[in-house]
């Protein structure tokens, strides 16, 4: 394995590596040395021919062709990626609307592998930049052209990391770009990503993969549930889908304080983290779940627990409590999933993720992608959620519950992507500190009612628990599924018929440049599930 150096921003969270970072084994599952050169790409990639092969699309327009020679790929103030293959880039802009714009980018490698990959964004952005994503399992569009894959990546008109999109001027929702940014916008760019690579390789694409995580895990399940013929292998993994939901499960924690007006530091949440990590216990008795004796004993033994802002005192228990639950409405019935004492939601190392972090005042930060979201729900571009009151809260669930439903992406009817012969796979770490893994559980169960049996729809969709694995993460804490097994356990099943049994799982330290631990995770049973948990 290569030794990358990494930088640390610890301010932004980002990490940089060096020119060498693609060279890590957990980024390539595709020996590329040994692929032909496509000369005849050279001649191809004129402008009269692909702007006809695009022709059929009248909201798209070419924009540009640039040839990049191996090695010679820059961006300001990014490191270079001089071990990339020689490849083409050929602009598109796809008008959205009437007066919206977005971006579609074409990558079309010199030695191409036959395939197609489709690349995801995460959050509220269709695109994601690939250098602030370079310790996940996100395949971004470096990664797919240095495994010899045609590719292409759309913005939609909403930037790379951007959370203020989706206002008109008045105020009011933007909803025909954010539909875009839902349903259109992915399929879009796969249809006129398809079209721009056989019109340049002459040839048909054999096999068409997309990846995506978090907000892309979305892009990707929407692929099977909307769009059945774009692509034949699919893996979603940590899929923030349940979108509604899954929005007031993330902005809780700063409801809960505001109206409790206690302040719990982060600190004790850590040490009763820290905790749990010493009562394997505890890390078997599944997610939280106050209707578990094993919990409520665990739970009752915390009062007294000492951490570095003092031992965790009967208020303190209290709010972590209502935290740790989720939200609640009224009449004590659960919106959805909290995040228990078992999930690690604060800064590790330089990533800040999850809803447990403080700022400079010991004030919760609010999550500006659940942010931006809430604010489409509310219809209120300046929506503090941070001075909402229980009821307000509640009320805004129910006012925008029934108009947001066609956004929470939460069908399951996947049988005509999976009649096709269309595979898909999910994989979700246990813990994620951002989209509950037991959503996937809940996603996997309303499947299964379309199939006469498990057995059945496993031929086609399976879902694998990464346990203690964070939001897509390397070096969180639990080993995740890379992209190189992921993709390879996704390329024998469609391409051989080849079920995934399990899948190969990594925790590494990039910082230190070291392997922590490596592990396999099995394909994911209902019976399996209950059989541990009862549920």
């Amino acid at each position: 394995m290569s030794s990358v150096r990494v930088q640390a921003d610890r301010k932004t969270g980002k990490m940089l590596h060096d020119k060498n970072w693609l060279s890590y084994d957990f980024y390539n599952w595709i020996e590329t040395k040994d692929l032909p050169v496509c000369d005849r790409l050279h001649s191809r990639c004129s402008y009269n021919l692909l702007a006809e092969a695009i022709r059929k699309y009248p909201s798209m327009v070419l924009a540009g062709i640039r040839y990049y020679p191996r090695g010679a790929y820059e961006e300001e103030g990014k490191p270079p990626l001089n071990n990339l293959p020689a490849f083409y880039e050929v602009d598109i802009v796809e008008q959205i609307g009437k007066d919206r714009y977005g971006e579609i980018r074409v990558y079309l490698p010199l030695c191409w592998n036959g395939d197609f990959m489709g690349i995801a964004g995460a959050g509220t952005n269709l695109e994601f930049d690939w250098c602030l994503l370079q310790t996940t399992n996100l395949t971004t569009w470096p990664i797919a052209v240095k495994n010899g894959y045609a590719c292409a990546v759309t913005n939609g008109g909403t930037g790379t990391f951007d959370f203020e999109w989706g206002f008109l001027k008045d105020g009011s929702p933007d909803w025909t770009l954010i539909r875009h940014w839902a349903f259109d916008g992915t399929h879009t760019m796969t249809l006129a990503g398809k079209a721009i690579v056989e019109a340049a390789y002459g040839v048909s694409i054999r096999h068409s993969y997309m990846h995506g995580t978090s907000g892309g895990g979305r892009q990707v399940i929407v692929e099977a549930q909307k769009y059945p013929e774009d692509y034949d292998g699919l893996w979603a993994d940590g899929p923030g889908y349940d979108c509604y939901n899954l929005m007031f499960s993330i902005l809780w924690a700063p409801v809960v304080f505001h109206n409790e007006k206690h302040k719990v530091p982060v600190s004790k949440f850590r040490a009763v983290y820290d905790h749990i990590r010493t009562c394997s216990r505890c890390i078997s008795m599944g997610p939280f779940d106050l209707k578990s004796a094993s919990w409520v004993q665990f739970v009752r033994s915390l009062v007294g627990l000492e951490t570095p802002d003092g031992p965790i005192s009967p208020d303190d228990l209290a709010v972590m409590l209502k935290v740790w639950c989720g939200p609640c409405l009224s009449d004590g019935s659960r919106i959805t999933y909290g995040f228990g004492p078992e999930i690690a939601q604060w800064a590790i190392g330089p990533r800040d993720f999850g809803c447990l972090l403080e700022d400079d005042k010991g004030d919760l930060v609010i999550m500006p992608v659940a942010l931006q979201c809430m604010r489409w729900i509310a219809h209120d571009p300046d929506l503090d959620i941070s001075r909402l009151s229980y009821s307000d809260f509640e009320q805004l669930y129910y006012d925008h519950r029934k108009e947001f439903a066609d956004y929470s992406f939460y069908e399951s009817d996947i049988n005509e992507f999976t009649r096709r012969g269309g595979k898909l796979m999910i994989t979700h770490g246990t813990g994620d500190p951002i989209v509950p893994s037991q959503l996937t559980v809940d996603y996997y169960r309303k499947v299964l009612r379309d199939y006469s049996s498990e057995t059945e729809m496993n031929r086609n969709f399976r879902i694998f628990l990464l346990k203690d694995a964070g939001h897509a993460l390397y070096d969180w804490t639990g080993p995740n599924v890379t992209n190189a097994s992921g993709m390879e356990a996704l390329i024998r099943w469609v391409e051989e018929d080849d079920p995934p049994e399990w899948v190969d799982t990594l925790f590494y330290d990039f910082e230190e440049d070291r392997m922590i631990e490596e592990d396999k995770t099995q394909a994911f049973s209902l019976w399996q599930w209950r059989k541990h948990y009862g549920k």
